[in-house]
């Protein structure tokens, strides 16, 4: 009867599997590694367009108020927005309308942002009508 001479396969077998597991825990990691890191994104890319959005209604809020320096609001989430307006023209009259109503447009611009540097933007362009106006004597 031959011996065989196995001694030491064992041990290269166990440290074959060992790098065989320690690779698949390496790419577990950077997998949920980037998927958390995706994640935060999503959420702050939210946070973000959520105070662009608080911003531009408050904006609409105060039309036909102009808000010609910026008004800055910081929320609860730690985020906050600021918010300017302007007028794009004077009254004006548009076709299809009698001589006694007047429009005039509005453009609020708001700027969200979260901490620590992400920013974003919204812009909104409103009409206004005003109408019917006492034109004339108006017997």
């Amino acid at each position: 009867m031959r011996k065989r001479n196995d001694k030491g396969s064992a041990l290269v077998i166990t440290l074959m599997l060992l790098l065989i597991l320690t690779a698949i825990g390496i790419y577990a990691i950077s997998i949920s590694t980037t998927e958390m890191n995706v994640a935060l994104q999503s959420r702050v890319g939210t946070t973000v367009l959520n105070a662009a959005d608080s911003g531009a209604n408050y904006g609409i809020d105060q039309v036909p108020n102009i808000l010609t320096a910026a008004y800055t609001d910081n929320l609860a989430d730690l985020s906050g927005y600021s918010v300017t307006s302007r007028t794009t023209g004077t009254l004006t009259m548009k076709p299809g309308y009698g001589a006694n109503f007047r429009f005039a447009d509005f453009e609020v611009t708001s700027r969200g942002q979260a901490p620590p540097q992400f920013v974003g933007t919204r812009s909104v362009q409103a009409v206004v009508d005003y109408g019917p106006v006492p034109v004339g004597t108006m017997y």
